[in-house]
């Protein structure tokens, strides 16, 4: 029996193409779970967010977590809350923000700074960090609260 080299290629590239594809899949997905650890550098960096999102961002050794937010809602908000949970480079939640919140209002494009006291920081400057960042918020127009949520990195200063 006689094969056309056209269907031993195509049966050649069905088999070996689909395991590449698997392959590539599953290293896409360890990826984005941060299993592969590619990206955890001591650069600075934000992941998530919505309306309200960090602007820059800095903590200190001495405890001291400052965050610039801007607004990219389109429209006026109230910021009603700020809070953040170190995950490395200590364990914990900091304290209260300064300004006092509520801030209202919150205009489109405008950014304030927000400093977080008493963080709790076990590591030294230039170590890691990692913080959990909630924001909570008010919409003026529509009437509902919303959370904005997210993750914050970089090197103690």
């Amino acid at each position: 029996m006689t094969m056309k080299k056209g269907q031993s290629s195509l049966e050649y590239l069905m088999t070996y193409g689909w395991a590449i594809l698997v392959i590539l899949i599953v290293g896409v997905l360890l990826w984005q779970m941060g299993v592969l650890g590619i990206g955890k550098s001591t650069t600075s960096g934000k992941s998530g967010f919505s309306q309200i999102r960090p602007l820059d961002w800095y903590l200190k050794s001495t405890g001291e977590l400052s965050v610039v937010l801007i607004n990219d809602a389109g429209t006026i908000l109230k910021l009603e809350s700020v809070s953040a949970e170190l995950q490395s480079g200590g364990k914990g939640i900091c304290g209260d923000p300064t300004p006092t919140l509520p801030i209202e209002p919150f205009r489109p494009a405008q950014s304030v700074g927000i400093k977080l006291s008493n963080c709790p920081v076990t590591s030294m400057t230039g170590d890691y960090y990692r913080a959990n960042v909630t924001i909570s918020y008010y919409n003026p127009a529509s009437g509902l609260p919303h959370t904005s949520v997210g993750l914050i990195w970089g090197p103690i200063e």
